[in-house]
């Protein structure tokens, strides 16, 4: 009896580089690794390794920053997506061009005066948006300090790396002290408002 012949056909749109056979669609990234660039070098990782969850914590950083921005229509919120996508980028390529993006944003926001700085609470919703953004950016850099360990990949750009996301967080910072918020001296303070005067 001779073997059936299956056909293959290659795919269209996001599956271009997929293919199905038989009944089977088979694509790159199934066996749980992803090929990737990587500071301009083509790499292969796992897809649970630090680099894979870096980029999907500055996807998720992106993707509320738009969210946002749809919702509120701030201008803030475009200059974060901005940042996120100039970060994610660097990651990818290691060009220093990149820098420069979120280097402008951080330049142009240092010279703001808060009214006043200490524990806050956000009061509607741009100035909680921000502050959701804020642990967000945080996020990311906990998973990027994870990159010195690795030994083949360049020091120099897995700091720079580390000092765009520190900075990105100042920036978001920066703009939720200027924003619609309660902000209080000390804990006591803002935990006694928050729990209607109780004595703590």
């Amino acid at each position: 009896m001779q073997d059936r012949l299956v056909r293959v056909i290659h795919m269209k749109g996001v599956f271009v580089d997929c293919v199905r056979v038989g009944d089977n669609i088979r694509c790159p990234g199934d066996s749980g690794y992803s090929q990737i660039i990587l500071f301009g070098k083509p790499t292969k990782v796992r897809k649970d390794g630090v680099v894979i969850e870096l980029m999907g914590r500055l996807d998720e950083l992106e993707a509320l920053a738009s969210w946002a921005y749809a919702e509120t229509n701030h201008s803030v919120f475009r200059d974060i997506i901005a940042m996120a996508t100039a970060i994610n980028t660097y990651l990818a390529t290691g060009e220093p061009r990149w820098l420069d993006v979120v280097k402008s944003l951080v330049d142009k926001s240092c010279n703001i005066e808060p009214r006043e700085l200490g524990w806050f609470v956000p009061q509607d919703e741009v100035s909680a948006l921000l502050n959701l953004i804020r642990t967000k950016i945080r996020e990311a850099e906990r998973v990027a300090v994870k990159m010195l360990k690795i030994k083949k990949l360049p020091r120099n750009k897995v700091k720079n790396l580390l000092a765009l996301l520190n900075q990105a967080s100042k920036y978001v910072v920066q703009y939720i002290y200027t924003s619609n918020v309660k902000v209080y001296k000390n804990i006591n303070d803002k935990l006694n408002d928050l729990l209607g005067g109780s004595n703590l």
